[in-house]
């Protein structure tokens, strides 16, 4: 299994690196592109913060300001997704979301910058 290093949020993790591939195919070069352009823009990485702050303010319970300074205790990142395109440099950072384990938490960066956060099926 590939692994992958990176520092979101003033930590840093090494978490499993999934592509998403056809049976029979190998990962494509826009998919190893797209990971490249995460790995190398650390401030999307650090921008994306406080719109996952945002997301578990409005559709976790809630949590004050002060619960909110630690991420942590809502948001854990588990895995790097890079889905299969041929279009878009998507990569994803996969989390679990202690509001929603069952949906969990995806913070989605579309060319090196963040385009969403929101539940995993938006990238699955």
């Amino acid at each position: 299994m590939n692994k992958c290093t990176i520092e979101l949020w003033g930590r840093r993790f090494t978490l499993p690196l999934v592509y998403e591939c056809y049976d029979g195919e190998t990962i494509l070069p826009q998919q190893r592109e797209a990971l490249a352009m995460l790995q190398q823009n650390q401030a999307a990485l650090d921008g994306s913060l406080e719109p996952v702050r945002k997301y578990v303010k409005k559709n976790g319970g809630g949590p004050d300001e002060a619960g909110l300074a630690n991420i942590f205790r809502y948001v854990m990142p588990k895995t790097v997704f890079v889905p299969h395109s041929e279009k878009r440099l998507t990569a994803a950072i996969l989390c679990a979301y202690k509001p929603d384990m069952e949906h969990g938490l995806a913070v989605i960066f579309e060319n090196g910058r963040l385009r969403q956060v929101g539940p995993q099926d938006l990238v699955l």
